[in-house]
């Protein structure tokens, strides 16, 4: 399975010179041209540049199987999407949305190491994606001048965002793929927005990386944040406003399993806080 081959890999992707048989250029949106390494995974090509190859090794390291799983296909459904699109293709940084789509969970670390105690999952992940960028230009796994700000902060936005459509789904190319290949892998081929992916191409790539139970473990890791950051589950400064009133969408999570969780929101919601608005 890939997942054992990249974990064992895991001190050799850094630092080893690699020798790749596939290659294809790229234009980013800093306007430099590169040829960049690839590799096929699932039947999917993809960016084989060392640090996508540590961008995996990272994930595995701080994700239960479930989770990387996730991930994996997340990126490899988005991967589909982007390089059967003629103007993604051109458009979208493969190796910045590689980077994004594999850590957007790194929210969810099962060693805790990478998780806050005010912040949404998606801020943690966000902010732990910079870290390692920024890491790995320090030890020379990817060139200081490849990673710029704008760079950098088209990740963290990607990751900080992926869980809310109704916002990425208006930000730059990268941003919204990272969430079209999330969602794609939550709800199948008929929940991509492009309608590119096929149960084909779905089927091939679950083989590769088993669901494990997604539904009812993203269940547990919601229900957790809900117990030990609730805040964090209903703050209005990351709500998602929607028809149903809903702050942000891990709220039913903690409404509906989570006991004493509705008591304990009470007075944060976009409810109360109209209700308490300042008078004229």
């Amino acid at each position: 399975m890939y997942l054992k081959n990249i974990f064992s890999a895991k001190i050799l992707v850094i630092f080893v010179a690699f020798s790749f048989t596939n290659a294809k250029p790229y234009s980013t949106s800093q306007g430099r041209n590169a040829i960049i390494p690839t590799t096929i995974i699932a039947g999917v090509t993809v960016p084989n540049t060392p640090i996508v190859q540590a961008a995996q090794v990272y994930a595995r390291a701080h994700s239960d199987n479930m989770t990387f799983n996730h991930v994996m296909r997340s990126w490899l459904f988005g991967s589909i999407i982007i390089n059967s699109n003629e103007t993604l293709h051109n458009t979208v940084d493969p190796e910045a949305y590689a980077v994004a789509a594999i850590l957007h969970d790194l929210g969810w670390d099962d060693t805790g190491e990478l998780i806050s105690e005010d912040k949404r999952f998606e801020v943690d992940g966000a902010i732990a994606a910079r870290n390692f960028i920024e890491s790995t230009v320090a030890n020379g796994t990817a060139a200081v001048h490849d990673w710029d700000e704008h760079r950098i902060q088209l990740v963290w936005d990607a990751i900080a965002l992926h869980a809310t459509p109704t916002i990425s789904q208006y930000k730059q190319p990268l941003v919204s793929m990272t969430t079209a290949g999330v969602f794609t892998d939550l709800s199948g081929p008929d929940s991509d927005p492009t309608h590119t992916v096929t149960w084909e191409q779905y089927d091939r790539i679950k083989e590769e990386f088993p669901r494990l139970d997604v539904g009812p473990s993203v269940r547990k890791i919601i229900c957790g944040f809900a117990r030990t950051k609730p805040a964090t589950t209903y703050d209005l400064r990351g709500q998602t406003l929607t028809e149903s009133g809903v702050d942000t969408w891990m709220m039913p999570y903690g409404f509906r399993y989570v006991d004493g969780y509705a008591e304990e929101a009470k007075g944060h919601l976009a409810i109360d806080v109209a209700n308490a608005a300042l008078p004229n």
